[in-house]
């Protein structure tokens, strides 16, 4: 799916949402950064900028097209400190504590096993190290909400994105059982990063993207149902809905720091 996006290099939510996760993990000079489904380089090109010469960046990501990408966006920025590793995020093999910050953004809720995923990132940081990502509530538009209503009008069932992050308490639970502590969940209007015209694109990636859990067959059926969905993501009321909505999530957590050796 990812080695088919062609245009995802130029995507404004991505870059807006990639520029807020930086800053919410802050890297600092000489930090090393591991950047999780690094796709075209959003978040690598600049947090290499703030580590600086003698801090790095690992970005990793599964697409060899995505990395192919990133690895033009790395060139024309003139950034030396990043590397580029086609790896599955889920089974990196790093020694414990061998990062400072992890960013994971636009990525989580593609982990097969989310709570799995952020015990193995948490083992990767150094003590005192942190997490950043983002993810959205399981009722924003922007995970598909119009469309399941739509497909449920006509018995079609169109699974939920990002359930185990779908609200603040779960991700403060979910990162709590990883080990994780002082987690932090900001939640924004939907609207500074997501509008109408990218509902009105989301049909097409929904109807390619594995996370819906729809068979070949709903997809048939749901492809009869499109003018319905536009007819609606270009009314008035969700218009209204989007504006009011606050679904965007951005979370930090820690991991805990050493004692001190006298303890």
């Amino acid at each position: 799916m990812f080695d088919d996006r062609t245009g995802y290099s130029r995507s404004e939510i991505h870059s807006r949402l990639a520029e807020r996760v930086v800053r919410l993990g802050a890297p600092q000079p000489n930090e090393r950064v591991l950047d999780i489904a690094t796709g075209t380089g959003f978040v690598a090109v600049p947090a290499a900028r703030l580590v600086g010469e003698r801090g790095t960046v690992l970005g990793v990501d599964i697409s060899a097209v995505m990395l192919e990408r990133a690895r033009e966006a790395v060139a024309a920025a003139g950034v030396s400190n990043v590397k580029l590793v086609q790896a599955d995020a889920e089974k990196l093999d790093y020694p414990a504590g061998s990062f400072d910050v992890i960013f994971c953004c636009n990525a989580l809720p593609y982990m097969s096993d989310v709570p799995a995923a952020l015990r193995r990132w948490q083992m990767l940081l150094r003590p005192g190290g942190r997490l950043a990502f983002n993810c959205w509530s399981e009722l924003s538009y922007a995970t598909g909400h119009l469309l399941r209503v739509i497909a449920a009008r006509h018995g079609i069932r169109v699974g939920v994105v990002g359930r185990e992050t779908g609200t603040p308490e779960r991700c403060r639970s979910i990162l709590d059982g990883a080990g994780f502590v002082r987690s932090e969940v900001m939640a924004e209007p939907t609207a500074n990063y997501f509008t109408v015209n990218l509902l009105e694109a989301a049909w097409e990636l929904a109807m390619k993207n594995p996370l819906y859990g729809m068979t070949l067959g709903d997809v048939s059926r749901l492809t009869e149902l499109r003018d319905e969905y536009m007819a609606e993501a270009r009314s008035a009321s969700v218009w209204k809905d989007i504006d009011a909505e606050v679904g965007a999530y951005f979370v930090l957590a820690h991991k805990a720091p050493s004692l001190p050796s006298s303890y």
